[in-house]
């Protein structure tokens, strides 16, 4: 596939330029500007959407991928948690779970990740605003499942930072499949889907969210250690399926 097939391509390269402008003020945290980008292109819109912080690789190029060849036939150990918890061998569930990373930029070690782009909120204001109108005005999940703490906390999760500002309610009554797990469940909040605050990322152009009443699952992909310590945390295809099933019919 090539570049030009995808506008969002041109934005995401133009805040990478911009990043390795400050290569050297970065120091040695910042070799990921040099590794490339990770793009997971024609998402399936109105299903479920699986989110990760960025792609770990030693990258080098720009990757192409489907969320499908990725999760149908995975070649390495992050992808095969993810068929394993999410999606299995179900058809539908194949076709209907879009991934994305907030930061689709290549660097094997998060914590190198986010010390290299913490200083520089420019930087993370510009690619989330990339992110945020690919979920917004093309993929629109119904569910929302963020593959580790650092994703949930862009999404504005924890109330003590903003970010992307979305307005998150604690499901009390979860349907049946999840009675007897430990796996919680929040909805975005179907009035308008923001946090009140004023410094939150796309707030003139999203005043009404498009994704609001959405409901969102943050979690941690557990390796197969947790199938025997915790497995009420552990999601599977079944309970993945069984669960947009409720939300579907709500």
């Amino acid at each position: 596939m090539n570049a030009s097939d995808n506008p969002i391509f041109d934005r995401l390269t133009a805040a990478e330029q911009e990043m390795c402008n400050h290569y050297i003020e970065l120091g040695n945290n910042a070799d990921f500007v040099k590794k490339g980008i990770a793009f997971c292109y024609d998402n399936p819109a109105h299903g479920i959407l699986l989110t990760g912080m960025n792609p770990s690789g030693k990258g080098g190029e720009v990757v192409y991928y489907t969320s499908k060849e990725a999760l149908e036939f995975p070649t390495k150990g992050y992808w095969m948690d993810k068929k394993k918890q999410i999606v299995g061998n179900d058809g539908w569930l194949l076709d209907n779970t879009a991934y994305l990373d907030l930061f689709p930029y290549f660097e094997s070690i998060q914590d190198d990740f986010e010390k290299a782009v913490r200083p520089h909120i420019d930087f993370q204001v510009k690619v989330l605003e990339i992110t945020q109108k690919n979920i917004e005005e093309h993929i629109q999940p119904r569910l929302i499942i963020a593959a580790n703490d650092a994703a949930a906390y862009y999404w504005g999760f924890r109330p003590e930072t903003t970010w992307l500002g979305y307005d998150f309610i604690k499901v009390v009554d979860v349907p049946e499949c999840l009675r007897n797990t430990r796996i919680e469940l929040y909805q975005i909040n179907p009035a308008n889907g923001f946090r009140k605050e004023t410094d939150r990322v796309g707030q003139d152009k999203y005043q009404t969210s498009n994704i609001k009443g959405a409901y969102f699952i943050p979690y941690a992909m557990y390796d197969d250690r947790h199938y025997k310590t915790n497995p009420d945390k552990v999601l599977t295809p079944e309970l993945v399926k069984e669960l947009f099933e409720w939300i579907d019919g709500q």
